[in-house]
């Protein structure tokens, strides 16, 4: 198997690919593009992003998030609430054994979005609970962060601190993933 590259995040599942998807796959792949990471904005598109996966099997790979912009247009976006992800943790579940990783998550405090104390916690508390979910099904977390990069790492190292699983590398090995972890002990 020859070295290829892997586009460790993009939005396969929004509609400016609707009419030409096949096209964009095809020149990945004449690119040397070996793998996609699709990942997730919001619940709505989940079933899209298994579907792509399963249709384009070991090339397509899926993660599904609930991101902290919320909105399908422009003009509806806003800070993502508990609720969004309320949605979202079933359907999360639903496919959970199909996951490359959870994603895509993390913190945007750009002022148009989280204006507010109030809104910039619960972007994190929804952060916090699906790093618990990742951490629960073993995957690794696809983050994002706009305007709040020394939150967000601040907030993973914490969330690290809790559990064993600090690091995830990714190999790719016949075209699939596969996840290896470091294990934080006393002597580290």
């Amino acid at each position: 198997m020859g070295l290829g590259l892997v586009d460790c995040h993009c939005h396969l599942s929004a509609p400016d690919f609707d009419s030409d998807l096949h096209d964009v796959l095809e020149k990945a792949k004449k690119a040397n593009i070996m793998a996609l990471v699709a990942v997730a904005e919001h619940a709505g598109e989940f079933e899209k992003i298994i579907e792509l996966s399963e249709r384009y099997s070991g090339f397509i790979l899926p993660c599904l998030g609930v991101h902290p912009v919320q909105g399908l247009s422009p003009e509806d976006q806003r800070s993502v609430t508990l609720k969004d992800l309320d949605v979202a943790l079933p359907i999360i579940e639903k496919y959970k054994d199909q996951l490359l990783a959870v994603g895509e998550v993390g913190l945007d405090f750009s002022p148009r979005f989280s204006g507010t104390n109030e809104q910039k916690e619960e972007q994190r508390q929804v952060l916090i609970r699906q790093i618990q979910l990742a951490k629960r099904l073993n995957l690794p977390l696809n983050v994002h962060s706009r305007s709040a990069g020394r939150p967000t790492i601040s907030l993973l190292h914490e969330q690290a601190e809790t559990c064993e699983t600090i690091t995830f590398d990714f190999y790719l090995l016949r075209n699939r993933f596969t996840c290896t972890r470091t294990n934080k002990t006393d002597t580290e």
